[in-house]
């Protein structure tokens, strides 16, 4: 009698060789990098007897678990990027390597077991159109610059606090790069304030104050100015502009200050060094 504890190796080789055969497009994933993905739900699999997969008691815990990771790679497999062709197929060589010599007997789990990938995958489908999209949206939110003195973030639509994070992290980046002191941020295309979003933005005048500058606001409304409140954001203590050109004649008046301000300081210390 087998071991039932190679059961599990031995599914896993023959899933191995039959996708070798089949090769299907894998979205350039390597071939052992979906073994390594299918090789959770094929112990799985084998943890359930043949008796058990040929019935047609579907609802006890030992198949709500069996399906619930079949979803779970059905959404991994739409998760990098494979089309639903080579998920259904890969899918039905998975049930092949645990059963295979029992097809007829178990087509009614594995009709199952394919439905709850397709589940999986069209969740999974639909959750890397969004990625995709925010990455997308992502890639054009850069920095600005405008003027020899200063860089501006316009950003519109509704984005994810974290990636309002990232593009105020690349403000400060080409701040740092370019030697420039001033930033101009505008928020009045930007949707749906909330306290993560507000904290987020109004982080920038955190990162110009860190490299020595100053950043100015603009198209702060009543619902950010609600989200900034929400967020504990003391905007008494920020520059904020009514709109873009108020904004830009403020940040090159507080360049000039600065300017004056370290001519003034050169001025002093020549003074104390000629006496």
């Amino acid at each position: 009698m087998a071991d039932p504890k190679s059961e599990p190796d031995a599914a896993t080789e023959r899933f191995r060789a039959a996708l070798a055969a089949s090769n299907p497009p894998t979205g350039g994933l390597p071939l052992e990098g979906l073994v390594a993905e299918v090789m959770p739900l094929l112990t799985l699999l084998t943890e359930l007897t043949v008796g058990k997969r040929a019935s047609d008691d579907f609802e006890s815990f030992e198949f709500r678990e069996c399906f619930t990771m079949l979803t779970l790679v059905g959404r991994r497999l739409a998760l990098l990027d494979l089309t639903p062709t080579s998920a259904l197929r890969i899918t039905r060589l998975a049930l092949r390597a645990v059963d295979p010599s029992e097809g007829d007997r178990v087509e009614g789990f594995a009709q199952h077991a394919v439905a709850a990938a397709v589940e999986g995958f069209v969740l999974g489908r639909e959750e890397r159109v969004a990625q995709i999209a925010d990455e997308r949206a992502a890639a054009s939110l850069k920095p600005l610059r405008i003027d020899e003195l200063s860089f501006a973030l316009i950003i519109s639509g509704v984005h994810e606090p974290t990636v309002l994070s990232e593009c105020v992290d690349a403000l400060g980046r080409a701040m740092l790069d370019a030697d420039l002191e001033l930033a101009i941020v505008d928020l009045s295309q930007l949707g749906e304030p909330n306290r993560e979003r507000a904290t987020a933005m109004f982080a920038a005048d955190e990162v110009a104050k860190m490299l020595g500058g100053r950043c100015v606001f603009t198209g702060v409304d009543r619902r950010w100015r609600a989200a900034a409140a929400d967020a504990r954001v003391p905007l008494d203590a920020f520059q904020i502009s009514s709109d873009l050109a108020e904004a830009l004649a403020e940040a090159r008046n507080l360049a000039s200050r600065a300017a004056k301000k370290r001519n003034s300081s050169w001025r002093a210390l020549l003074d104390r060094l000629r006496r």
